[in-house]
């Protein structure tokens, strides 16, 4: 009993208590795109080698990918308040996954991998449509603790990773991706009808859906220029804009190239790469249960700047560790979860938090879009940096994770400000 009443104190459960049925359908659910997504992650890179791509095509599909993201995130605002947050979710998932995943499990060249990249663009679309389906009616103080819950469900699918080695080693690196592609369209496409069986529509959205009935999404999209101007005119959304784009490139770098460095590099077997994708999840799981739910938005300044140098130590020390030094592997590997445990969340949550409540699709939109605008060139500039020498993609994650300090230091000082005038002038 006293375990049961402790469970019930925790912040987590709390928040799982308050949350809405959008919400928790949304928490519930994530498993089923999570436990495909990590199965495949780790050996994606691997993958497209395995099948003749060179590390230069490697980086041309990352950028094809983010330019993709832009286009979708780019036409997510309009198409969120238009169609609905569960519509846009329903119709705009099964492009992002549905597709992609029969192209990635069917690819026999680059070409499919291009074609696959177009496609899977679309989830910045489903990015902001299922964000606010899931949060835009709960109250702002549960959005880190819902944002965690929603990692968490995914953390906990990470646990099947070790599965993915099991497979390779028996049937072999392409067989088992090709398998593990459609195992990923199977779950995906569940979850994807799930949630449109069971969500409903949020009063943001109807709201939305109501003004712009009779609107063409032309000029819904030729009405973001004036949302992108008061954007423009806020600074704490443009170093949002900024901070989000640091972190997303370097997050998106290393996804494709740490695989390569450390197989090539560090004598790091390609059916052992699911067992330290393993351990993260581990490390970021407890962290999500115990120091995660304590973290607030309103004093982010350090937890922020400690995880974003928690990520330059952890880098440091993959670029300087010798061949075979799997012990200092593995700590970098703990250290980068220590760091994404918090700061997947709290940069998600100061991203719906900045911007205005009834612009919110499109402000997100536009901020979606210019992420990856900003991200697109460098997935191809890690690629040649790659054949150079296969640790300088990493140097350029070190110096936008040094920019992301700065940025968030910068949000910081704005949000000071804001709190010292509003004390004044009440």
């Amino acid at each position: 009993m006293k375990m049961l009443r402790g469970i019930r104190r925790h912040p987590l459960a709390q928040m799982a208590a308050r949350a809405g049925r959008n919400a928790r359908v949304c928490m519930i659910t994530e498993p089923l795109w999570a436990i495909p997504n990590f199965l495949y992650v780790p050996f994606v890179s691997v993958y497209m080698s395995a099948l003749g791509l060179s590390d230069g095509m490697i980086g041309l599909v990352s950028t094809v990918t983010m330019v993709a993201q832009f286009v979708g995130a780019l036409l997510s605002g309009a198409l969120t308040d238009k169609l609905g947050r569960k519509r846009c979710t329903f119709l705009f998932d099964l492009l992002a996954w549905g597709v992609p995943t029969l192209l990635w499990a069917l690819a026999q060249s680059p070409a499919w991998f291009l074609a696959g990249a177009v496609f899977n663009g679309a989830m910045r679309v489903t990015t902001t449509s299922w964000s606010l389906l899931m949060v835009e009616d709960e109250p702002p103080d549960l959005l880190v603790r819902i944002f965690t819950v929603a990692n968490i469900a995914g953390l906990i699918s990470g646990f099947f990773a070790p599965l993915a080695y099991l497979l390779v080693q028996r049937y072999g690196l392409v067989p088992t991706v090709r398998g593990l592609y459609w195992f990923a369209f199977a779950l995906m496409t569940t979850k994807i009808f799930i949630l449109n069986a069971v969500c409903s529509e949020t009063r943001m959205g109807r709201q939305r859906m109501a003004a712009t009935r009779h609107q063409s999404l032309f000029s819904l999209l030729r009405g973001s220029g004036a949302v992108l101007g008061m954007m423009l005119r806020t600074p704490k959304t443009m170093l949002t804009v900024g901070l989000l784009a640091c972190f997303l490139t370097s997050k998106s770098i290393t996804d494709a190239f740490w695989p390569l460095l450390v197989t090539s590099r560090l004598g790091v077997s390609e059916g052992s790469l699911s067992i330290y994708a393993t351990v993260r999840n581990l490390v970021m799981l407890v962290c999500c249960l115990t120091v995660v739910p304590r973290i607030s938005t309103e004093r982010f300044k350090n937890p922020i700047v400690v995880c974003f140098s928690l990520q330059i130590a952890a880098k440091v020390m993959l670029i300087c560790m010798p061949a075979g030094a799997l012990w200092l592997l593995v700590l970098s590997v703990v250290l980068e979860a220590l760091s994404l445990s918090l700061l997947n969340p709290l940069t998600e949550s100061l991203q719906v938090l900045h911007v205005d409540e009834t612009e919110r699709a499109r402000m997100l939109a536009i901020l979606f879009a210019v992420v990856p605008l900003i991200s697109s060139p460098f997935g191809a500039i890690a690629g040649l940096l790659s054949e150079v020498h296969r640790v300088l993609p990493l140097v350029l994650t070190l110096c936008l994770y040094v920019a992301a300090i700065a940025l968030s230091l910068g949000i910081w000082s704005i949000t000071q400000r804001e709190q010292q005038g509003k004390a004044q002038t009440a």
